[in-house]
């Protein structure tokens, strides 16, 4: 049995820089969500929104005058289609192959093939029209990270929303999947064309841009003040305008800029195996000792709340 999911999300996380994907982006993630991940299924749970009317009367605890419908989400204009390709997967130009169904191509929105290694699963995602929707400034970040209920747990400041999006993930053989985004026969939207019928081949098409294949999430970087190792850290204050890092020792690493007050999140699920289960090979001896030690204390932090 294979962990489709868990393999698909491990190497989106791998590849981009700071973006999660979305196995299924027909049920979107919203901007302004926060809660946590599962490390079992990699899934993001979400406990809440930052837009929600409840969320206000944490607001009022830290800032009475902070109102989030001050500051409503923001949509970015519509980008070049996004092509996310992992370790083992290939761009090709387009070839349907001799036994492909006719097809008007020349009318596609996108069209490309993709050559996968054998051996090792890859993963392609394609965003067609991708739009960046967004909480509008680090304002918003700033005063959420005064919020206590926010210890521990992930916030999803952006997602990407598309009109069409293709996920594929490979079978561990040689194999050259083609994909096309072609007017549909029926009405005035689009479908997807492949010369594949794998169970790992998830596409799909929204006209009104609703769907998110694809979003950041980011949880707080610990504030710390000078003080004898050994004392509990202090909550954040009002007006407090500098953040610094903990590192290995006495010293202290200096971030000047608020903004810097919440990282790119660390979900903390183990490195897994081709199929989607924890690989046995990231083990104490194996795994790099700072690597161990960050996912560590990551995943100690989230499971605490």
């Amino acid at each position: 049995m294979v962990r489709a999911e868990r393999k698909y999300i491990d190497l989106m996380r791998q590849t981009t820089s700071g973006l999660f994907g979305n196995w299924d982006p027909e049920n979107p993630i919203k901007v302004g969500s926060y809660g946590r991940f599962d490390l079992d299924t990699t899934r993001f749970t979400v406990l809440g929104n930052i837009y929600d009317q409840e969320f206000q009367v944490l607001l009022d605890a830290v800032d009475g005058r902070f109102r989030m419908s001050d500051y409503p989400p923001e949509l970015d204009p519509v980008e070049q289609d996004m092509i996310i390709t992992s370790a083992g997967a290939r761009k090709q130009p387009f070839d349907p192959g001799a036994d492909a169904k006719k097809e008007n191509f020349k009318k596609a929105s996108f069209k490309m093939s993709f050559r996968h290694l054998p051996n090792k699963r890859s993963a392609v995602l394609v965003v067609h029209k991708p739009r960046l929707y967004h909480v509008p400034c680090n304002k918003v970040l700033e005063v959420l990270y005064r919020i206590p209920e926010l210890n521990g747990l992930f916030i999803i400041p952006s997602v990407y929303k598309c009109r069409a999006w293709s996920i594929y993930l490979s079978s561990k053989v040689e194999e050259i999947v083609s994909v096309a985004l072609l007017p549909s026969k029926v009405g005035f939207d689009l479908e997807w064309w492949s010369n594949s019928d794998s169970d790992f081949l998830r596409q799909g098409t929204d006209k009104d841009g609703f769907v998110s294949p694809l979003f950041t999430a980011k949880q707080k970087l610990p504030l710390i003040r000078r003080y004898m190792r050994g004392l509990p850290v202090p909550d954040p204050e009002p007006g407090d305008n500098l953040y610094v890092a903990p590192v290995a020792s006495d010293r202290l690493i200096t971030l000047a800029d608020s903004q810097h007050s919440w990282i790119d999140g660390c979900p903390g699920w183990e490195p897994v195996d081709e199929d989607g289960y924890d690989d046995p090979i990231w083990e104490e001896d194996y795994e790099p000792p700072v690597a161990r030690v960050w996912r560590r204390i990551m995943c100690k932090s989230t499971a605490r709340w």
